[in-house]
């Protein structure tokens, strides 16, 4: 792959660009598929303290719901999930949020408290991560990544309903 070459060749020569991490994470967002793995990240909560994904969903399975407080669609979807959280959580089932979030978090804060997610919530802001385009969603508003106990993603932006019937299944 021609991107792949171009992308470790400026990585070699200018590893601390802004434009070689934009490139691996896309490129790394052009393999994020059914069945391909889910990208490990580490990012903050509300209160400043650090998260590992991988560490969060170790031997579950996991929606990982990229989303954003000024993102109505993605918040819609997010709430369709809390009944489902309720119903599987003690059963090996978890869902962490990611907020996609610009200049500061109070807009984020404030979904929360409307929304009333109960699970965790990470911060993604300003794209400092690059959480989205890792995941091949770089330019859009949010997206839902359902992973398997092995890591590997079962599903792409699956509905409650779909999210429901996998469960069923792994669970």
């Amino acid at each position: 792959m021609v991107g792949k070459a171009v992308a470790e060749i400026y990585a070699k020569r200018y590893p601390a660009a802004y434009s070689t991490r934009w490139l691996q994470g896309w490129l790394a967002g052009c393999n994020t598929k059914v069945g391909g793995d889910y990208f490990d990240f580490t990012a903050p909560d509300l209160a400043g303290n650090d998260h590992t994904l991988s560490k969060e969903i170790a031997g579950r399975v996991a929606l990982i719901d990229l989303w954003g407080s000024w993102c109505a669609s993605c918040r819609k979807h997010s709430k369709e999930l809390i009944p489902l959280y309720d119903k599987y959580k003690d059963r090996g089932f978890t869902v962490v949020g990611v907020a996609r979030e610009y200049d500061n978090a109070d807009a984020m804060k404030t979904a929360i408290r409307r929304d009333g997610y109960p699970w965790l919530n990470l911060l993604e802001l300003d794209d400092r991560l690059g959480i989205w385009t890792r995941y091949g969603i770089g330019n859009a508003g949010g997206g839902r990544f359902l992973v398997g106990r092995d890591g590997k993603i079962l599903a792409i932006n699956p509905d409650a309903a779909q999210v429901e019937a996998i469960l069923e299944k792994e669970l």
